[in-house]
């Protein structure tokens, strides 16, 4: 393997135990790569409803963005261009935003970077709770069974998401 390629997986790893891990006893179990995401719904800005669990056998990005993130406004296109050459191929992507921020502010940051994926609006943050998540941006990146193959902390590039996601696309 590249040397780039096990700086990714090890901050992966290491972004996975740390980020989602809870610190006391009565948060859920802390999710590590390997594992099987727990279902989890919101609606989105159009009003509909997104579930991970209709969702299964295809292989899901679940982003959670902040507004004001360079990171986010950067890897957006990166997003877009990935949904776009795979969504055919069944490639799901759900941005989740519960930074604080309101619906006609996330609405405004979809409409602005073309984002044409789900993008849900969790004011009281409880996806994020449900599995622990304590720094953003994260991309969470699931196998068709929703195994968690990364999590990946900032901005995220092609080369990673090709990496982790494109042997679900071969022929």
């Amino acid at each position: 393997m590249k040397m780039k390629t096990l700086i990714i997986l090890f901050l992966s790893i290491v972004a996975s135990v740390l980020l989602l891990n809870g610190c006391s006893g009565d948060n859920p179990k802390a999710i590590r790569t390997g594992d099987t995401l727990s279902p989890f719904s919101g609606t989105d800005l159009e009003g509909k409803t997104f579930s991970l669990t209709s969702h299964k056998g295809s292989p899901v990005i679940v982003r959670f963005f902040l507004l004001n993130c360079p990171y986010c406004k950067a890897d957006t296109p990166i997003f877009n261009k990935f949904y776009d050459t795979y969504r055919q191929k069944g490639l799901k992507i759900v941005y989740i935003n519960n930074n604080g921020a309101n619906s006609a502010e996330v609405q405004s940051f979809a409409d602005e970077l073309n984002i044409t994926f789900p993008v849900i609006f969790d004011p009281e943050g409880k996806i994020a709770k449900q599995f622990n998540i304590k720094a953003q941006p994260l991309a969470l990146i699931l196998s068709p069974e929703h195994k968690l193959l990364a999590a990946l902390l900032g901005g995220v590039s092609e080369a990673e998401l090709a990496e982790l996601l494109d042997q679900y696309f071969q022929e």
